[in-house]
């Protein structure tokens, strides 16, 4: 869009203008409503309007851009630029306003004006014999009126007299003033200067002699001054004894301004000044003419056009005066068809007989200069000879000559178009001659072939195009491209394609070491083998073979080899070093070949210390003695021909003093492992020999009544009583043999149950107390006396619990009291319970500005309590609510988010969750409602989940857990699988709610319909027309379906913060 801006006088100009896709647009420009004709000063290039030296009597109008579409012949008019011309008059004078010369006596007043006209108005300076004046309550007899073109001597007297000048100045430039005002009061008894033989300004030629006289009657003695050096008799001037002031041979350095002083001994001295100037003349330049003159190029006349070679004043005095001299070295006269106007050649109706060297003449009293004009007419051209069709074969050469009546070159030139479009004459294989009109064709390619033409280009006349002829490029029987040699990877599907040419399609098959047959899991179809599952048995040669009927045989062999990418056997792992002890980082990858491994320090390669670390040739970094600087996040990068895999590992480094206290906690433990080995050993052998006690009781029990089974019957009188009292001796027996026997067995059982009871308590209590021990290590730093929380109000029911906001006395160094929230863990769930023990470990390891950091825990009693930050605004759903014009709230609206002020928010966000990631942390919860707010609009990730009362519509049931269904992707959903990827899809959701200033995601569906959809990958978000595209992009990007698919949060940083530069722009 032209756009109206200011320029100084003379100065060159372009006005731009463009559309968004010039696709067969063409430009007009308008001039005072007007369609604007090229001339040499002011001309359209390209869609764009240039200006040469502008003028203000010629340029002072609207200028319009038309743009016209060729096809629809629909216009575009841009609106009116106008031109702001800053110019200023080439003279100043300062002129006499009141009363006349005449009427000047002592005592009058006097008011002096600067006359100068300019844009902006100039503003004016006044002097003094060359000295400023300025307005001082010193001096209130000279005063510089209001406007400053006026300058007012009130109550004059001799001690006034002097040169009164002026110089007047805007951005356009300054003038000084060229004719000044004299004052000359005369008093009774007081020197004067006598006018008649006084000049203010002499200009004189180089070693010539000059003189400035300065008559003052009534002097005891007149002296001269340059720069207020009193000037002394030398052979470079000289002062007479009448004042005169005389220099024998004028030289550069004698030009200046000179001060003559009458000094009498009772009276004020008279100062006058002069000036003497050395006459020069300046040089002939390129853009003194119009038009402009170009190195080695002819100024060209169209043939009966007027024409006019325009002369602008060059520097010098006395002004310069011009003449011309024609092509013969003759004058050129004021009349004819070919004469001078003023400064001007005018050419009145130019003929080809007129081209010629004419010469144009400054001159003044400094000397004369000359510039030799090559001045050429043109005529129309025309083609003589025009391209024959031609056919070649593939990378042969061929050429088209053209042939041309005109003027001569360089005033005419030809080039050449295919299909008509015009060849750039750089283009690799192509060679134009300009000046002959040939063009030549290193090595013709079947893209080459079309329609070719020659175009007569002459200076001043239209285009003439020949008639087309056609190239033929037979293609030839080749590769395209030639096969290359391949790196299959190991089970994985593969594809080799070959490709051929012809003039006619060409039938390829491939060959494997010679022979035509493949395995069943190798197929070939039109050139393209398929490789479906690579097996290390396809490593060879292959050979792939083109036939043309017409054009022969050629073929190709390629070597293809069978690579496995690199994998990790072992992984890096998150480690704690300890500060002066060694620790080795481990990363075994395998892969065919064998890949080389090499580590990096925070994404940066490292220039390592190798005194300290050292790679061993599994992969292993060993770094001998651990230093503090040594903590960060360590990359294992893997790479063979296959590609490469990289994994990271985060290194902490403890102090020497957790290392003591971490040595004493193991040597506790050490031992307490042991007692309770021996405490259960002791248990477990006191169980077997209960057991076996109590079995050999039974079996023996068991014994005694088999015997009784099977005793002889006695037989008699005496048998059956002897028998009787065998039985009741043998169940007596029993009976006491049983009951000492299940007395004994008895007691056993119930020792073994109670020792072992009272090991198992211990035991556990042993154990419970360890852990305990070690959870408490852990979060000592972070131990918050629960008395010293008061709590304002219950912002509403999460997972765990309540979550209420409180106030913490001296809970950061910096302040007395602290706004904090509070969860609280009130659920007795196992699962829950670690949960709540994740988030705390979490937050407790995350040092970021865009995330909440952990400030306490209380954990002496139950309820345990999490402390957390929180912002003075709250969540950043409720503000977003808040700016919609459609809130419903009586509460004040918030003043609307600007778009620059929407994409800090999710920046900030992004940050936090590339910090959040490059931890190994997921989030799982990421939305506008679990994002705080400050004042000054910065935001911190936190984990309110207010699932059970105010934001349980935005949670659904789904196999007995509450979701955030709206906000996860299908693989979390579905198969419950969180990673970075699907904090990177929540991620493109809250972005969504940020523009869409708080609105539920897929409102338009109940969360049973957004199930099934996410069951058949039907889910996409429906952005606003007022969203931005950059973000409507990134959503979809951050909202793929397939995980691989989507950014990282890098990228996602990267992308938001140039977004916000060209918002910000």
């Amino acid at each position: 869009m032209p756009k109206s801006q200011d320029v100084v006088e003379g100065s060159d100009l372009t006005i731009k203008c463009d559309v968004s896709d010039r696709q067969h647009i063409v430009f007009q420009w308008m001039f005072r409503s007007k369609i604007l004709s090229n001339t040499s000063r002011r001309f359209q290039d390209n869609s764009n309007l240039r200006i040469l030296r502008v003028s203000q009597e010629d340029d002072n109008g609207p200028f319009t851009c038309i743009a016209t579409n060729v096809t629809t012949g629909f216009s575009l008019q841009s609106s009116n630029a106008r031109l702001n011309i800053q110019w200023i008059n080439e003279t100043a004078n300062v002129i006499l306003k009141r009363p006349a010369r005449n009427q000047i006596t002592a005592g009058s007043d006097v008011i002096l004006r600067c006359v100068i006209q300019g844009n902006p108005v100039p503003s004016i300076l006044w002097y003094r014999n060359k000295f400023r004046i300025f307005n001082t309550d010193k001096n209130e007899r000279i005063k510089i009126m209001e406007d400053e073109s006026r300058l007012k001597l009130s109550q004059v007297t001799a001690s006034e007299n002097g040169v009164y000048s002026c110089r007047a100045e805007n951005i356009a430039g300054a003038r000084d003033s060229k004719k000044k005002f004299l004052l000359n009061v005369e008093e009774p008894g007081v020197p004067h200067l006598a006018e008649e033989k006084f000049l203010d300004y002499v200009l004189v030629q180089r070693n010539q002699p000059a003189r400035l006289d300065c008559l003052i009657v009534g002097a005891a003695r007149i002296e001269w001054f340059s720069n207020y050096e009193k000037i002394i008799n030398s052979s470079r001037y000289y002062v007479f004894s009448n004042g005169s002031l005389f220099f024998p041979s004028v030289q550069a350095e004698d030009k200046g301004i000179y001060r003559c002083e009458g000094i009498s001994a009772h009276h004020p001295k008279q100062v006058f000044t002069a000036e003497l100037e050395m006459a020069y003349l300046g040089d002939f330049t390129p853009d003194l003419f119009e038009p402009r003159l170009i190195t080695d190029f002819p100024m060209v006349i169209p043939v009966h056009s007027k024409f006019e070679v325009k002369v602008f004043p060059a520097t010098g005095k006395p002004k310069p005066s011009y003449r011309w001299l024609n092509r013969n070295n003759m004058p050129i006269g004021e009349m004819g068809m070919i004469r001078v106007e003023d400064s001007t050649l005018v050419f009145e109706d130019p003929e080809e007989i007129d081209t010629g060297n004419y010469t144009c003449i400054m001159s003044n009293s400094a000397g004369e200069k000359k510039q030799n004009i090559w001045i050429m007419i043109s005529v129309p051209p025309i083609i003589t000879k025009v391209p024959q069709p031609r056919t070649v074969s593939e990378d042969m050469s061929v050429s088209f000559s053209c042939k041309v009546i005109a003027t001569p070159y360089p005033v005419t030139t030809i080039f050449w178009t295919r299909n008509d479009v015009p060849i750039d004459p750089t283009t690799p294989g192509f060679r134009v001659n300009k000046k002959v009109g040939t063009l030549y064709i290193a090595s013709a390619q079947a893209e080459d072939s079309g329609s070719y033409a020659c175009v007569a280009n002459t200076t001043g006349q239209p285009l003439v195009v020949s008639s087309r002829a056609y190239l033929t490029v037979k293609k030839k029987l080749r590769f395209s491209p030639a096969p290359e040699d391949h790196r299959l990877e190991l089970s994985f599907e593969s594809t080799i394609e070959c490709k051929a040419e012809a003039e006619t399609r060409p039938a390829i098959t491939w060959l494997k070491d010679g022979r035509e047959q493949f395995p069943t899991h190798v197929s070939q179809d039109k050139g393209v083998l398929y490789f479906h599952g690579v097996r290390k048995s396809d490593a060879g040669y292959y050979t792939c073979i083109a036939v043309s009927e017409r054009q022969g045989i050629i073929n190709a062999t390629i070597t293809v080899e069978v690579v496995e990418k690199p994998k990790f056997q072992v992984l890096p792992r998150n480690t704690t070093a300890y500060e002066g002890r060694r620790v080795m980082l481990h990363c075994v990858a395998i892969g065919d070949p064998k890949p080389s491994v090499w580590w990096d320090k925070n994404g940066e390669a490292n220039t390592w210390d190798l005194a300290r670390f050292e790679m061993l040739g599994n992969g292993t970094l060993l770094i001998s003695k651990v230093f503090m600087e040594d903590k960060g996040r360590y990359g294992c990068t893997a790479n063979n021909t296959a590609g490469l895999q990289r994994y990271e590992a985060y290194l902490d480094v403890a102090s020497a003093a957790e290392y003591e206290k971490t040595i004493k906690q193991e040597d506790s433990f050490n031992m307490m492992k042991t007692v309770i080995i021996a405490v259960c050993s002791a248990g477990a052998y006191l169980a077997l020999v209960i057991g076996l006690t109590a079995f050999c009781s039974y079996r023996l029990l068991m014994q005694r009544r088999n015997r009784k089974a099977f005793s002889p019957n006695a037989k008699g009188d005496n048998g059956d009583m002897a028998r009787e009292q065998h039985e009741l001796l043998v169940n007596d027996r029993d009976r006491e043999s049983g009951r000492e026997s299940g007395t004994h067995f008895k007691s056993d059982s119930d020792n073994r149950s109670h020792a072992s009871g009272m090991s198992s308590s211990h035991l556990s209590h042993s154990s419970h107390s360890y852990h305990s021990r070690s959870r408490r290590d852990s979060y000592d730093r972070y131990h918050y006396p629960r008395q010293n929380l008061r709590t304002l109000y219950v912002l509403g029911k999460g997972l765990y619990g309540d979550v209420f906001l409180a106030q913490a006395r001296n809970i950061r160094e910096s302040e007395s009291e602290s706004l904090v929230v509070v969860k609280s863990l009130l659920n007795k769930d196992e699962q829950l319970f670690f949960e709540f023990k994740h988030e705390m470990d979490m937050f407790s390891r995350l040092e970021h500005p865009n995330i909440t950091k952990l400030l306490g825990v209380c954990r002496e009693a139950e309820p345990n309590f999490m402390i957390t930050e929180y912002c003075d605004w709250g969540d950043l759903k409720q503000f977003l609510l808040a700016t919609r014009n459609d809130n419903g709230k009586r509460i004040a609206r918030a003043p609307p988010l600007t778009i620059p002020q929407k994409l800090n928010l999710c920046r900030q966000v992004s940050m936090g969750m590339e910090h959040l990631a490059s931890n190994r942390f997921i989030h799982k919860d990421l939305a506008s409602r679990n994002v705080l707010l400050t004042n000054r609009l910065d935001v911190k990730i936190s984990l309110l989940s207010l699932c059970r009362d105010v934001y349980a519509q935005e949670y659904y049931p789904h196999f007995q857990c509450l979701i955030p269904l709206r906000w996860m992707p299908p693989e979390a959903v579905l198969d419950d699988e969180f990673s970075t990827k699907s904090d990177v899809w929540s991620f493109g959701v809250f972005m969504w709610e940020v523009f869409h200033l708080g609105e539920l995601p897929h409102k338009s569906k109940t969360n049973e319909e957004l199930l099934k959809c996410i069951k058949v990958d039907d889910i996409s978000l429906d952005i606003c027309d007022q969203c931005l595209p950059g973000i409507a992009e990134l959503i979809r990007k951050c909202t793929q379906l397939n995980a691989k698919d989507r950014p990282q949060f890098n990228e996602i940083s990267t992308a938001l913060g140039e977004l916000n530069t060209e918002n910000n722009v």
